[in-house]
């Protein structure tokens, strides 16, 4: 059988890197892509180093061009897409609706949104060949609503509609929305550092207790079912939204994770 392809994006660090590592320690090839060009190959390098097959492709999930660029580079080097992994993903501009700046606004729809769907359309002829997956990395923020990520809450919310609207279109294909919990991310990092200003102190302060108590979740342990999901998922959930750590997702990965065939 013929190794199955993923692409990753926003793979460079956090949970991106991770589902890639974890993609590849399953037998996987990975196109890993993210902006921070230098991190990315070197992480690519070390994918390679330990017996996997990783290729950096640096880009911007919100330019159309570098999205076909990717599917372009993806398939000239491993012949096949079987997956897309939509990790890539900005949580600003933290304000008040009256307060955000339309600009921002808009960056962040173009990143969280528009760009996943226009990687899925550049590379569904080769998903629909190898009955693929896409995989929406999005979050609880997608079903309710947290005071100064307007942007956030909206864009993860049409995330998940979009993977609605996929599974319904492509009947080759098998789309799936994740929430992956909260995860010890930059993006958390950024909450810390810039939440104070352009959220109510509760909700920032329990963001500060989530780091202070160690519950924020190391991005290898949602990594890896995300890595799996991308590999495995069952053509009967096409259009869930799931949680990671929901029992159904975790007997896939116990029947999974330690496999590579």
């Amino acid at each position: 059988m013929s190794t199955k392809t993923i692409i990753i994006t926003g793979a460079s660090r956090g949970l991106g890197l991770a589902i890639a590592q974890d993609a590849a320690a399953l037998g996987a090839s990975v196109a890993m892509f993210a902006r921070s060009a230098e991190l990315l190959a070197q992480e690519a390098q070390n994918i390679r180093d330990a017996g996997g097959a990783a290729l950096a492709v640096p880009g911007d999930i919100s330019q159309l061009a570098d999205c076909r660029r990717l599917v372009e580079k993806t398939m000239s080097n491993f012949g096949r897409i079987d997956s897309i992994v939509h990790n890539a993903g900005m949580l600003e501009p933290i304000a008040p609706i009256a307060e955000a700046d339309p600009a921002v606004w808009q960056q962040n729809l173009m990143t969280n949104l528009l760009g996943p769907m226009m990687l899925t359309q550049a590379a569904l002829p080769y998903l629909r060949q190898n009955r693929g997956r896409v995989i929406h990395v999005s979050s609880g923020a997608a079903t309710y609503a947290i005071a100064g990520w307007s942007a956030y809450c909206a864009t993860k919310g049409g995330l998940n509609q979009l993977s609605r609207a996929l599974a319904i279109e492509e009947e080759l294909v098998t789309s799936l929305a994740v929430r992956p919990g909260v995860v010890d991310t930059e993006m958390q990092a950024l909450i810390r550092t810039l939440g104070a200003e352009g959220m109510p102190e509760a909700a920032y302060q329990r963001f500060l207790n989530l780091k202070e108590k160690g519950e924020l979740l190391p991005p290898e342990v949602p990594g890896g079912t995300l890595a799996v999901l991308a590999l495995y998922a069952p053509r009967e959930w096409d259009g869930d939204f799931l949680s990671w750590d929901e029992e159904r997702v975790q007997e896939l990965v116990r029947m999974y994770a330690t496999r590579g065939d």
